[in-house]
């Protein structure tokens, strides 16, 4: 699913993302409320990235994190929701496709909701978590080379 399962260079693009996500004053950003119109049509909240956010997204569509595939589907089936389970045990051993697949989840389902859920995603930790497995596995990428 990722470009190469083995590709190095995705996976180090994508934990060069940990020290930012790991920051002590990192936010994702705000999510503003927008007066209604004069006319009192009402306009909804949405989410307000902090620019790390925008340069996190482009690097996923870069280095191919986000493939198509029925990602709806995926998510509802046991081994989806395992990896996005809180106690975070199936993440701690996911693979890169895995990864792709998660972060995939996220950028799509962000684009069909209200809200803004990706910067949930980012304040809740998951997506560092992600970031963390990236890491962990592109170390022993370098060691097994």
């Amino acid at each position: 699913m990722v470009g190469d399962p083995s590709n190095q260079e995705q996976l180090l693009a994508l934990a060069s993302f940990l020290p930012v996500l790991e920051a002590a004053e990192f936010s994702a950003g705000e999510m503003v409320s927008s007066p209604d119109t004069v006319d009192g049509v009402s306009r909804f909240p949405h989410g307000n990235p902090r620019e790390a956010v925008g340069h996190f997204l482009d690097m996923l569509y870069e280095q191919n994190w986000v493939v198509p595939f029925d990602w709806q589907l995926w998510m509802e089936t046991q081994g989806g929701v395992n990896l996005f389970a809180e106690d975070g045990v199936a993440l701690a051993s996911a693979s890169p496709e895995q990864l792709c697949k998660m972060l995939t989840t996220f950028v799509r389902r962000d684009r069909f909701s209200w809200g803004d859920p990706l910067m949930g995603d980012f304040e809740s930790g998951l997506i560092t978590r992600i970031v963390r497995r990236a890491h962990v596995l592109s170390q022993s990428s370098i060691e097994d080379a």
